[in-house]
């Protein structure tokens, strides 16, 4: 089969660059707030209100939807409370920002690899290299000393990466679920199972939200309204309208964002090793981004010619 061209970032509207960038800022600054709200909400509780909110906000959107059901649910269990729930509690035990910011973009490429063993696709020498060179990165961070003091922190946010790619397995298979409608279903079914958690495992969560303040607050404002109901619609949005691979470098700006706040506000601490880890995590991502958006026209061109 042969390879279509690349698709460059200069196909894509000034416009759309624009507003993929600004919520590429906004998402990248979640971390910084959401680990500050964390020290007046426990993490459990924070998601569960987060998710409550929506649900509530999102209501009149959601339609039962014939046929589609047993894959909502699948991507509501698995890229909402099983997502979220580690991912936060990752969050809340790391020292920094910068490992969990970086190790969650490993969504791209277990999604690969998932692909490669439910789906039967190949790798050609460009994936599979790429493969290597971002675990390797999240492993190089991994023996940073500080790093190996929150290695659990680092491992939950792998985990929640996986779940991640494995609901995006899952979204693959859905035909006719409107953006809101999806976040409304997976708001339903987080919730309720993050609260009953929440209530189980951590020490006084209800006590600890009445003495939350206007940090805690403002927090989960922002993460229901900035992050969940307009930055995910923003790029609902814009992906429908651009090849995604063309946007692979902006796709990486909220990492970064994530990471350099935690220095800046938070005062993490940057070592050779998050820094070299980050940069190869990040360059391996890019490239399956990059070379699977080329596989993809190659193969809506080949359909398209027989």
């Amino acid at each position: 089969m042969r390879e279509s061209p690349p698709v460059s970032l200069a196909a894509v509207p000034a416009s759309h660059i624009a507003l993929l960038v600004f919520f590429q800022v906004i998402w990248g600054g979640n971390f910084v707030v959401s680990k500050l709200a964390l020290d007046e909400i426990p993490p459990l509780l924070f998601i569960a209100l987060r998710f409550l909110a929506i649900s509530l906000i999102v209501a009149p959107f959601i339609r039962w939807h014939p046929g589609q059901m047993r894959y909502v649910f699948a991507i509501a269990i698995s890229g909402g409370a099983a997502h979220f729930g580690l991912m936060i509690q990752g969050l809340d035990m790391a020292g920094d920002i910068a490992p969990i910011a970086i190790a969650m973009q490993l969504g791209v490429p277990f999604v690969t690899l998932l692909s490669v063993l439910f789906l039967g696709e190949r790798l050609g020498i460009w994936r599979s290299s790429a493969l290597v060179v971002a675990f390797a990165g999240v492993m190089l961070m991994g023996f940073d000393p500080g790093v190996f003091n929150y290695l659990g922190a680092l491992a939950l946010t792998t985990g929640a990466a996986f779940m991640w790619a494995l609901s995006a397995m899952f979204m693959r298979k859905v035909q006719g679920v409107p953006v809101y409608d999806m976040q409304g279903w997976i708001a339903i079914t987080t919730w309720p199972v993050l609260l009953v958690w929440s209530l189980a495992w951590e020490p006084a969560p209800l006590d600890a939200l009445s003495q939350a303040g206007w940090i805690g607050w403002g927090g989960l404002a922002y993460t229901v309204i900035g992050v969940s109901l307009i930055g995910h619609a923003a790029l609902y949005w814009i992906v429908q309208r651009n090849e995604i691979s063309s946007m692979a470098p902006l796709l990486l700006i909220a990492p970064v964002v994530g990471a350099l706040g935690g220095v800046l506000i938070l005062g993490d601490t940057l070592t050779w090793r998050m820094v070299a880890g980050g940069i190869l995590t990040l360059a391996g991502v890019m490239i399956i981004t990059w070379r699977e958006g080329r596989l993809r026209r190659a193969q809506a061109a080949q359909d398209g010619s027989s």
